[in-house]
C-alpha cells in the first residue's frame, strides 16, 4: 500500500521518515499495515464462506485505509449476503479506484 507524505505530497513513501521533508511517517505506517493485517483477514474469512465476519474486517480495513481491494472484498462479502444496497455502496467505492487509475 502506498504512503503519501501529508506535508509535502511525496509519494510512495517506504520509510518511517518522509525523504523529501522529515516528516514523521512512522504512525501512518503502522495504520497501514494494520488494515492489511485486517484485509488479509477479510479474505481469509471469506475464503471460508464466513461472509459477516469477511464483511467486518474489509469494512476495518477500508475505515482505516481506502483500497480498491478492501471496497471488492467487501462488495463480494455483501453480494453474497444478499445485501443490495450495501453492495451497490461498495461498488461505487471500488469504481472510484477504476476511474483513477483509467487516467
Amino acid at each position: 500500500m502506498v504512503i503519501t507524505c501529508p506535508a509535502c505530497n511525496k509519494a510512495n513513501q517506504t520509510e518511517a521518515v518522509c525523504q523529501r521533508c522529515g516528516c514523521d511517517l512512522s504512525r501512518l505506517h503502522t495504520i497501514v499495515e494494520f488494515a492489511a493485517s485486517r484485509l488479509n483477514a477479510a479474505v481469509t474469512s471469506l475464503a471460508v464462506r464466513d461472509l459477516p465476519e469477511a464483511l467486518a474486517q474489509a469494512e476495518r480495513s477500508w475505515r482505516l485505509y481506502h483500497t480498491a481491494a478492501s471496497a471488492r472484498v467487501a462488495f463480494m462479502a455483501s453480494a453474497a449476503m444478499g445485501e443490495t444496497q450495501r453492495t451497490l455502496r461498495w461498488r461505487e467505492r471500488e469504481g472510484v479506484f477504476e476511474k483513477d487509475s483509467a487516467r
